[in-house]
């Protein structure tokens, strides 16, 4: 879009008119144009009649006064003086002109405004006043953003409707005119623009005799001809540069990884409340409870041994000695074996994560490290001493350092017979108890035969509790509230005297087994569970024990030893799908949802919520396989309903 400045400086010298391209179809006169150069041509005998001094003379003076008008006329462009009070005027003028260029942007955007054109004319009178540099480029800002918009206008005229733009009857008019006007040899050159204005002037033809005769094929090549950017190029370069003889690469099929939804660990959301538990997760604290957990290991185990020498009606001999004292965990120096206090069966990092609590405690005097009978190290609580306290009784520190492979590890846990059921006072706790076989018998006979606890997990499975009490007749039973009467009504099952632990439902969340137990175990009692469920959760292990809550079939490990399959059998092969956990697990969501749940919904809401604060990754169900890995993700999806509080169809 060009604009004409008000003020054009004069020229020095005459530049003289360029011939037009056009002149043979405008004749002019001979004599005219004779006369202009007569008129223009000065007097040859005036020139000689000048003198010379004159003509310098004249010379000079024309000199002085151009060089008294050049001042001037530079003003009429840039003046650095020019008023401030006028250019903040201009200034603001072209301001105001483009904010509402900016506002009306829509509305100059609609056919038929000339909101664009008269922003332009305000704009040309603004730019005679403009006489700074930095005026001139608000003024060309200003310009740029109006060509913008119109460019955009027009090619919403032209893309956009077409009865506002476009007059698609005079367009077509003039196609037709085009083609009627086209020569017999539709294979000539497409005519140039020169040719096109001769062709536009006809003599006295009349394009209605012509016929109906369209050259469409003299319209296509003149609308293709400057939209065609093919270059031409010889025949022998169309082809292929080399022929090569296709090969059929054969394709390598591999078995597709087949991910097990039962290791999937679904990401856990934090709040605050998980916020605190990593705050009492930290270093001190974990050396603190490690500490208090040996101290109270050695003093259970002391007095564990103690009452079972006392019992003995003889002196026991060394052999005894040393039996009862394994069994309890402690050593003949009545400290606890490091090996056996540190070893983790199932976790060979957390071993060596625990071994390195146990190295700060007894840099910080916490804990004391000594040698039994035997040369085998021992862990036993203490107190640290003052500085002035250990240079009078010369106590010195010293360092040890030995290392703990993989294949060491392995070797610790079958030398001292280390298993992860056997709870670290040495006792032995039986959830949901099985066929008490003899190979069951010497199962629990390797891990000690101390059976301190039997746990009937609801009012189901309790038909083999007559028979370990009998054999075991010191362990104490744990079960819930209702199990103890429905028994007393089957002679078979009838118990002489009342069960230690009953769960209630009115004493939920506070009731406690012992010291021993509650330090290695947590207890949910789901009172809203149709068969009054209670769930444990190991914690050394980060093991959840569970009989009727959550399904995992089909059992193939425990039909493992019995040479049939577990998924033989009609009623077994509609069962397994509908309580399998795999991801979605559709049909054990409702069969949990409507009827595990269906008397106290709220209740076993709760419930499922405080079991699954519990940091477990591995679930032992009594019905289908065990989830060694990834447990939390396979609770959370069978709950899934209950965690997020809405029910899914």
């Amino acid at each position: 879009m060009a604009r004409r400045p008000s003020h054009t400086r004069p020229s020095i010298q005459a530049v003289p008119p360029e011939p037009s391209s056009d002149k043979e179809n405008h004749p002019t006169s001979a004599g005219n144009s004779k006369r202009v150069q007569i008129q223009a041509m000065p007097s040859s005998a005036s020139r000689k009649r000048q003198r010379l001094s004159t003509r310098g003379t004249n010379s000079q003076g024309s000199q002085s006064q151009g060089s008294r008008s050049q001042p001037a006329r530079d003003k009429d462009y840039y003046d650095p003086d020019q008023d401030e009070a006028e250019r903040r005027r201009i200034r603001k003028g072209l301001r105001d002109l483009t904010r509402d260029l900016n506002d009306s942007r829509s509305e100059f955007m609609q056919a038929g405004n000339s909101g664009i054109k008269s922003t332009i004319e305000k704009a040309n009178e603004l730019f005679q006043g403009v006489k700074q540099t930095s005026d001139a480029t608000i003024d060309s800002r200003l310009l740029v953003s109006a060509a913008d918009l119109g460019y955009k206008k027009t090619a919403q005229l032209v893309l956009g409707d077409a009865s506002a733009g476009i007059d698609v009857d005079e367009f077509v008019s003039k196609c037709i005119t085009f083609m009627r006007q086209a020569p017999a040899d539709s294979q000539s050159t497409v005519p140039s623009s020169t040719q096109h204005r001769r062709a536009a002037r006809p003599a006295d033809d009349d394009g209605e005799d012509n016929g109906d005769a369209l050259n469409w094929d003299w319209l296509g090549r003149a609308a293709s001809f400057c939209s065609n950017a093919r270059p031409s190029v010889p025949g022998f370069l169309l082809g292929p540069l080399s022929v090569q003889k296709r090969t059929r690469q054969q394709a390598v099929r591999r078995v597709r990884e087949r991910i097990d939804p039962s290791r999937a660990v679904a990401p856990q959301d934090l709040q605050d409340k998980d916020l605190d538990r990593q705050e009492t997760s930290n270093l001190t604290t974990m050396c603190g409870s490690i500490n208090g957990l040996l101290a109270k290991t050695q003093n259970h185990g002391q007095d564990t041994v103690e009452r079972q020498l006392s019992a003995l009606q003889a002196e026991p001999s060394d052999e005894q000695l040393q039996k009862v004292m394994a069994e309890n965990n402690v050593a003949d120096d009545g400290g606890v074996p490091l090996f056996r206090f540190c070893i983790n069966p199932r976790s060979f990092g957390q071993s060596v994560e625990n071994l390195f609590y146990v190295s700060f405690l007894v840099r910080d005097g916490l804990i004391g490290i000594s040698v039994d009978s035997r040369g085998l190290p021992t862990l036993h609580a203490a107190k640290p001493h003052a500085p002035s306290e250990a240079l009078k009784k010369g106590v010195q520190k010293h360092q040890a350092i030995f290392t703990l492979d993989f294949e060491t590890w392995q070797d610790l846990i079958e030398a001292y017979g280390i298993d992860e059921f056997k709870m670290a006072s040495g006792s032995v706790a039986v959830f949901s108890p099985v066929n008490l076989t003899q190979e069951v018998r010497e199962t629990v006979t390797s891990l000690g035969g101390n059976v301190k606890y039997i746990a009937a997990l609801d009012l189901e499975h309790h038909i083999h509790l007559t028979a370990w009490k009998e054999a075991y007749p010191d362990a104490e039973i744990i079960a819930p509230e209702g199990l103890w009467e429905k028994r007393q009504s089957n002679p078979k099952t009838k118990d002489p005297a009342p069960f230690r632990h009953v769960f209630r439902k009115e004493l939920a969340g506070t009731q406690k087994i012992s010291e021993e137990f509650d330090a290695e175990f947590e207890t949910e009692y789901v009172h809203a569970h149709q068969s009054r469920e209670l769930v444990f959760f190991h914690k050394p292990s980060r093991t959840l024990i569970e009989a009727d809550l959550l399904f995992n079939l089909p059992a193939r490990e425990q039909y493992s030893k019995t040479g049939e399959s577990a998924t033989s059998g009609i009623l077994t092969k509609i069962i397994s799908p509908l309580l399998t956990a795999n991801a979605p697990a559709t049909w054990q969501k409702r069969f949990v949802w409507y009827a595990l749940s269906s008397s106290d919904r709220k209740g076993f809401t709760e419930s499922i919520r405080r079991i699954d604060k519990w940091d477990f990754n591995r679930l032992i169900p009594c019905h289908g396989d065990v989830i060694e890995s990834g447990a939390k993700g396979v609770f959370r999806t069978v709950m899934e309903w209950f965690l997020e509080d809405r029910k899914r169809t």
